[in-house]
């Protein structure tokens, strides 16, 4: 005989934990009100004198309050609250060449206009002056001026009106 195996008896069962008791319901716990809502400050309201650029900041930023205020109000209102749109500024309108309209940036610097591009907007002159970030575009141009490589610029040209 080979040997008899006898199959080992499969392990008892885990015992299951006994059923939890249900909690009793409640009946002398008073409703909870919510928490008055505090009142919100108002900005100080102050009269500027004639020609007075201060009070002209002041009754800006106390413009600007009221849009806050309500932000918190809703907040606290559980309503979802909207970001502020972004307020763009004006960019200041700077006189110069008619194709410093096609800039993709453009900014008033120390007396001379800076400008970024893409293309070549205008040719080097004793007024303008040309940089490149492509040193296979620097050098002479047939009207006599010069493009100057400058690595590292933003767009492929920068342009500088002098005055």
């Amino acid at each position: 005989m080979a040997g008899c195996a006898t199959p080992e008896p499969p392990p008892p069962p885990a015992p299951e934990p006994p059923p939890a008791a249900a909690p009793a319901p409640i009946s002398s716990v008073e409703p909870v009100a919510p928490a008055p809502k505090p009142a919100p400050a108002k900005p100080a309201k102050t009269k500027p004198k004639k020609g007075d650029k201060a009070g002209d900041k002041v009754a800006e930023k106390a413009a600007e309050k009221p849009a806050d205020v309500a932000a918190v109000r809703s907040a606290d209102a559980g309503e979802p609250v909207a970001p502020p749109e972004p307020v763009a500024k004006a960019e200041p309108e700077i006189r110069g060449p008619a194709w410093l309209s096609k800039c993709a940036t453009k900014r008033f610097d120390g007396g001379a206009i800076l400008c970024d591009a893409d293309a070549l907007l205008a040719s080097p002159s004793g007024t303008i002056k040309v940089y490149t970030r492509d040193p296979n575009l620097a050098g002479p141009v047939a009207s006599g001026g010069r493009i100057e490589y400058r690595p590292g610029l933003p767009r492929r040209y920068r342009l500088f009106v002098l005055p």
